[in-house]
């Protein structure tokens, strides 16, 4: 559990929020491409279930349970298969090398805290105290391409809509700058593997 505020019985209000921000950031976006996964059509598909399990609780869940979840799917590799007619054969990944998921786009998450005093700068990435502390959150997902996915506002503080548009441009540096080290840190691991068909 990643902290003794939760309880295991029933979801609390940011699990909730976490599930539903997560189906709309991965699934509703089309970051993976549907299509792909259909094997036979009207007959057989994959089922991908994507389960996080949160260690520890230093706040902003939202945005780590985003790019956990990113990078599972990008990192993910299923079975080749082969169709002929209407016989399907799901081939060993030592028979065949298992392939990637077709991926449209890879977005991220960024949250900022807002606060009542309006000669505090809102804060990206807000650690569990400054999240209490706060008067608002605005969660921003958005693709290195600069395509904005989601905007969630949480909180009772208004925003102009000109500091809206100065977080969606941090959030886009961001977003690059993650996107770089995700691809890259990728890459390394790949090549790190010794993935080999006999």
């Amino acid at each position: 559990m990643a902290s003794s505020d939760y309880d295991s019985s029933r979801p609390s209000d940011e699990e909730v929020t976490i599930t539903r921000m997560l189906d709309k950031v991965l699934k509703r976006s089309d970051a993976v491409d549907k299509e792909s996964l259909c094997i036979l059509a009207g007959q057989r598909v994959w089922h991908i279930r994507l389960t996080l399990h949160f260690l520890a609780d230093a706040g902003n869940m939202l945005d780590c349970a985003c790019l956990a979840g990113m990078v599972a799917l990008k990192h993910f590799r299923r079975p080749d298969v082969e169709v002929v007619g209407d016989d399907v054969t799901i081939h060993d990944p030592t028979e065949r090398a298992p392939i990637p998921l077709a991926i449209h786009h890879t977005p991220f998450c960024f949250s900022f805290a807002f606060f009542s005093d309006p000669e505090i700068n809102p804060v990206i990435d807000p650690s569990q105290l400054e999240q209490r502390l706060s008067a608002g959150l605005l969660s921003v997902a958005l693709n290195a391409q600069r395509e904005l996915c989601v905007l969630q506002k949480l909180g009772g503080v208004p925003l102009e809509s000109d500091e809206v548009l100065k977080i969606i441009n941090i959030a886009v540096q961001n977003a690059k700058d993650l996107n770089n080290l995700v691809d890259t840190r990728l890459k390394e691991d790949w090549a790190s593997r010794n993935v080999e068909v006999r």
